[in-house]
């Protein structure tokens, strides 16, 4: 993994050499120089951070590279590259990391230093965001291990209906693979997640499980209409019955509910 970003820095590095870039130092000279955006990844704690520096008014990666540190002193080793360009800067952006800050004071002292605004509605949004992550909580030690355990119900009855020959077991195995389809719906919505402050799992769940029980309390009601319907025309039953004594074509109905199809 490490050795992959090594390669992704060498890369960043190679196709941002502009030192010679003519066109580009044209683009700098009408801007009236550059902006400087500064931002790290960490993939594993503990581990190396990656660092890009770019020019966010012409998008133009200035600087990368892999450092095991984050102090300051490495910061401006850094921005060495920026800083040997001779260009104006005209400003920064970070994620407001303290040596960072330290970095670039000391750097270009009269520069504007601005927080990414992706931190900075992070950091904004958080007391919403552990608000919402708390609704989840809850609402998964609530419903969680219910949902499990029905899950784990339905499969043991649809692969015993699924052994059965009878029409009426397989009218129910397909019965209980659609509960079991809302089954695994509910469980998806416990399981949702998103990064602040732009999804909230909570809120998000709490839509998907409002929707799931619309969607049943409707299949609940055309299972109601259904019986009603059955039960009106059961009494036409009887003269089915005897239409088939008869010899009479019975009515498409009362043949439905009579036979619970």
């Amino acid at each position: 993994m490490l050795y992959l970003f090594d390669a992704y820095c060498s890369l960043l590095q190679a196709a941002g050499s502009v030192a010679e870039d003519v066109q580009w130092r044209a683009q700098v000279d009408q801007h009236g120089g550059i902006l400087l955006s500064i931002d790290g990844i960490q993939p594993d704690k503990g581990n190396e951070t990656v660092y890009v520096v770019r020019d966010v008014l012409t998008g133009r990666v200035l600087a990368a590279e892999n450092v095991t540190s984050s102090e300051t002193a490495v910061i401006k080793r850094l921005l060495a590259p920026v800083v040997a360009l001779d260009v104006p800067v005209i400003g920064a952006i970070s994620d407001a990391q303290e040596s960072l800050e330290q970095a670039i004071a000391e750097l270009w002292p009269t520069i504007p230093h601005q927080t990414c605004q992706f931190h900075y509605l992070r950091e904004a949004a958080r007391p919403i965001h552990d608000a919402d992550s708390s609704t989840r909580t809850a609402m998964r030690k609530d419903i969680q291990n219910k949902v499990r355990e029905t899950r784990a119900q339905l499969a043991r009855h649809i692969q015993a209906g699924q052994e059965a020959t009878e029409p009426k077991t397989q009218q129910e195995v397909e019965q209980l693979c659609v509960l079991a389809d809302y089954a695994l719906s509910i469980q998806t919505a416990l399981n949702l997640d998103g990064p602040a402050p732009f999804e909230y799992a909570g809120i998000e769940g709490y839509d998907a499980l409002t929707q799931i029980e619309t969607s049943l309390q409707e299949l609940e009601k055309r299972g109601q209409q259904s019986a009603a319907r059955c039960a009106k025309s059961w009494s036409g039953s009887r003269s089915w019955l005897g239409d088939a004594g008869s010899g009479r074509t019975p009515s498409p109905r009362s043949k439905a509910c009579a036979t619970g199809s």
